[in-house]
């Protein structure tokens, strides 16, 4: 024999017979998929199993086959059953995560089972933890058994064999790119339930040939997906309301700008007409989990799934069912972040502008004048729901001249050139500069609301996306860390009939539709649609909140945030800090002390999901 049929070539049947072995514990994982899913799905679905078996135990045996050449070929016999004992365990162990929470095995799930008491928390016990140890050790024990029968066999027709799962993996990748693009739901379903599944899509091509994306998937709506959101059919009372409903929110608006000073307008609005939330936190560090979470009242790892299915939330559906008119005005685009993908997927594009030339200051203004156009030529038996997103407090944080309230602003703010050290201060000025005219387009709005009347009969909801940070725990911007700078923004919410007031207990975005969707006359329980609960709850049920960013996700308690990575490549990366940013005594202690409320947090992020 050769040296590649002495060493590889002796263990071709053993990697085959564990490729097999993956490919169909894929599939049994994502068996309830399977059964509901059409011909075009289950095929992708196989493909899919069958790439990612062969990727894994390709790259398995690249690994073997190195440590062969430098240190011999036993050590590669040793080495391929022990490392595929260890993959079949991490996949079987997903395939019960899945079964039981309706997501992968991520960073988070991974802490909470390694954390002393984690187990338990979760509803396990130390027989659960024994049981777990004799399955591992079953494992590596039918992998050596396997290597002991296979090893010296070989594989006829391997290339033929190769070619084929190649095939597969380069099919599955095209075809997922293009139904993420047309929203073909089959598909993007069953990547749902592969483990560890990385999606490709072709947006910027398709942006660059002018293909568009679609934004509703009603003709796929029999199939059955894993989200379940809501739980039951929304029901109304018999007094139902239909009050106007006014969303109007801010890019990088951090809690600390609300002040007499920097936003006058909306601090006498506060003062005359609404409720001023000062604890409150947006459910994530950037734009996209921040606008989710706020109208979905949903934690941020449901964004995949629901953008997936093009699901739109609760709210808009309902105002949809009432006959509302709807005006959406934004000074970014509505299709990035995939808003009218998720949030407005199925309100009519006419009703939907975007307005993204020019600093965003211009941008506010021309958008102002087309939403007070809009509210003027409403008919007046017919509710409305508007929303504007405001431009003006973002990043390079422009603003006219006459709204200079900081003179010691520096002037240009250029990416290239600029000291974070020397130049902070100035940055920030331009930030509260920014913030003010905002504050003036604001005052803009609610100043029609007030003269014409309308607001008697308006629940009003003014926010930001999420915060922004100056260096304060040595970063700057958002969408990096969950330093309180990124995530604390302000809220003021007027409801008619409601005195104004102050609020200082801890809430959070997702509290909002808690508090709308009852004003609207829906009275299902929150727990039907929403982690969160009313604002104006007399006290709080939820003794943490959540904020997320793309591949994480945080919880914010009384005392300790812990930040953990929702995605499995992160699986060791958690971050552990006091609610004010410093760090603990010790990290241990505080996962010990934590252990029962991640795993409520646990069943929170997979509530909305179906269970196998």
């Amino acid at each position: 024999m050769s040296g590649a049929t002495s060493s590889g070539g002796r263990l071709q049947a053993f990697y085959l017979t564990n490729l097999v072995f993956l490919f169909v514990l894929q599939l049994y994982t994502g068996r309830s998929a399977l059964i509901g899913l059409p011909v075009e799905g289950g095929l992708f679905l196989l493909a899919a199993a069958a790439g990612y078996a062969a990727l894994y135990v390709g790259l398995l045996a690249g690994v073997c086959r190195l440590f062969s050449l430098m240190l011999g070929r036993r050590i590669e016999q040793v080495l391929a059953a022990l490392l595929l004992s260890l993959l079949t365990i991490l996949l079987l162990v997903d395939s019960q995560i899945y079964g039981m929470y309706g997501f992968h095995l991520n960073g988070f799930v991974w802490n909470l089972v390694t954390t002393p008491g984690g187990i338990e928390s979760m509803g396990g016990s130390k027989s659960t933890s024994l049981v777990v140890v004799a399955i591992c050790l079953l494992v590596v024990a039918l992998q050596g058994g396997l290597l002991l029968l296979t090893r010296s066999r070989s594989v006829p027709g391997l290339g033929y064999a190769v070619l084929l799962l190649m095939l597969c993996m380069v099919g599955e990748r095209a075809v997922y790119g293009f139904s993420h693009l047309k929203g073909y739901r089959p598909v993007l379903m069953a990547a749902q339930s592969v483990p560890f599944y990385q999606p490709t899509t072709f947006r910027r091509l398709a942006e660059h040939w002018g293909i568009e994306m679609a934004r509703s998937t009603e003709l796929q709506a029999e199939v059955k997906g894993r989200l379940h959101y809501p739980l039951n059919p929304v029901q109304e009372g018999a007094d139902a309301g239909r009050p106007n409903v006014m969303i109007l929110v801010a890019e990088s608006l951090r809690w600390d700008m609300l002040t007499p000073e920097i936003m006058p307008h909306l601090w006498a609005f506060a003062e005359q007409h609404g409720t001023r939330f000062t604890n409150h936190l947006s459910g994530g560090n950037g734009t996209r989990m921040g606008i989710f979470s706020l109208f979905y009242g949903l934690p941020g790892n449901y964004w995949f799934s629901i953008l997936d299915e093009r699901k739109s939330p609760v709210l808009m559906d309902q105002l949809q069912a009432e006959n509302y008119r709807f005006g959406l005005f934004t000074s970014a685009n509505f299709s990035y972040p995939e808003f009218d993908r998720t949030v407005f997927v199925n309100v009519p594009e006419e009703s939907m502008v975007s307005d993204d030339k020019d600093e965003g200051w211009k941008r506010d203004r021309r958008n102002v004048a087309r939403l007070l156009d809009w509210m003027d030529a409403n008919p007046a038996d017919q509710p409305f729901m508007g929303f504007m997103f405001f431009e003006s407090a973002h990043a390079r944080y422009y603003f006219p001249e006459e709204s200079v309230i900081r003179e010691d602003y520096l002037p240009d703010l250029n990416y290239a050139t600029m000291d974070l050290e020397e130049d902070m201060e100035g940055i920030f000025n331009r930030y509260i500069n920014a913030s003010h005219h905002l504050d003036q387009q604001l005052g803009r709005v609610l100043n029609v609301l007030e003269e014409s009347g309308t607001l008697d009969n308006t629940v009003v909801v003014i926010t930001g996306d999420h915060g922004e940070e100056f260096m304060e725990n040595g970063r700057w911007g958002h969408n990096s860390e969950f330093h309180h700078e990124q995530i604390h923004v302000p809220l003021v919410v007027a409801v008619p009939g409601r005195e104004p007031a102050v609020v200082t207990r801890p809430t959070s975005h997702l509290d909002v539709m808690p508090t709308l969707l009852p004003l609207l006359g829906v009275i299902n329980p929150a727990t039907d649609y929403s982690i969160g609960t009313s604002l104006f709850a007399a006290r709080r049920d939820q003794p943490y909140r959540l904020v997320a960013s793309w591949d994480a996700l945080a919880y914010v308690g009384s005392g300790y945030k812990v930040a953990m990575p929702l995605k499995a490549g992160g699986l060791s990366e958690m971050t552990i800090s006091t609610v004010d940013d410093q760090p603990p005594d010790d990290d241990a202690v505080v996962l010990g002390r934590l252990s029962n409320a991640l795993a409520s947090v646990l069943k929170d992020i997979s509530r909305f999901y179906r269970k196998s």
